[in-house]
């Protein structure tokens, strides 16, 4: 663990992002969105593919942040209407991109096509048995319920607080009042950990939670020098000695 120094003492909640820190998508989302989108006629290459959804997600992601826009809001039809808007964007050469998209956000409802890091069930363990208690907080919507109750090493996890649920994205202010409302905790007593500088370091910071950046990749010499002085940590291994 590194610079987190004197915050942690209150600590009494530690909440976790899902996907890219507890949860990860098997096989890589590319790869899924290829494979389908060869079923309904798409002649796109797997690279293709690839480089077509990072680019509309990150379109989509600025797109909720864009003052004027949809921003903070959400709930089950924005939701869909979001990954709609992915796939669309993804298989330009569909004639019928409805019937993909109704397949890939099938695919990703189920347990099967998600696993948890190596990392997640001893640190879970190890933290609960030290007396947190422990949440997820996330974008998603409520297929995460289904995917969670599914693998083992994160379905004893109760608190819950999904955006779609609770009518707020990350990094909105409205999502992490969520996040204190259901887990009843005051600000000072939660640990936020997640994977993304903007939704939950800089969104929980913001609304005066302690955030903690977890980086899996180990080649930190390439991130800019502003975000290496944040707290963070490798591996969620890091916690259990915290």
């Amino acid at each position: 663990m590194r610079r987190l120094k004197g915050q942690i003492l209150a600590v009494k909640w530690i909440v976790f992002d899902a996907v890219g820190t507890l949860l990860y998508p098997t096989p890589d989302v590319a790869t899924a969105y290829h494979s389908v989108g060869q079923k309904h006629g798409s002649q796109q290459s797997l690279e293709l593919v690839r480089s077509r959804f990072r680019a509309a997600f990150r379109e989509a992601e600025h797109a909720e942040r864009r003052v004027g826009g949809s921003t903070d809001l959400t709930n089950e039809a924005h939701e869909e209407d979001y990954w709609r808007g992915i796939v669309r964007s993804v298989f330009t050469d569909l004639v019928d991109s409805e019937a993909c998209f109704r397949e890939l956000f099938e695919h990703f409802s189920r347990p099967s096509a998600w696993a948890c890091f190596e990392d997640v069930g001893a640190a879970l363990d190890r933290l609960m048995q030290r007396g947190y208690q422990v949440a997820v907080a996330s974008n998603f919507d409520q297929r995460l319920r289904a995917v969670m109750d599914g693998l083992p090493a994160v379905s004893g996890i109760q608190c819950r607080i999904i955006s779609s649920e609770v009518g707020f994205r990350k990094p909105s202010r409205g999502f992490y009042e969520a996040v204190l409302r259901m887990t009843g905790a005051s600000a000072d007593e939660v640990l936020f950990v997640g994977d993304d500088e903007v939704n939950d370091v800089q969104g929980a910071t913001n609304a005066g939670l302690t955030a903690l950046h977890l980086h899996r990749s180990a080649e930190l010499a390439h991130l800019d020098r502003p975000l290496l002085e944040r707290p963070f940590i490798q591996s969620l291994r890091e916690l259990e000695v915290m």
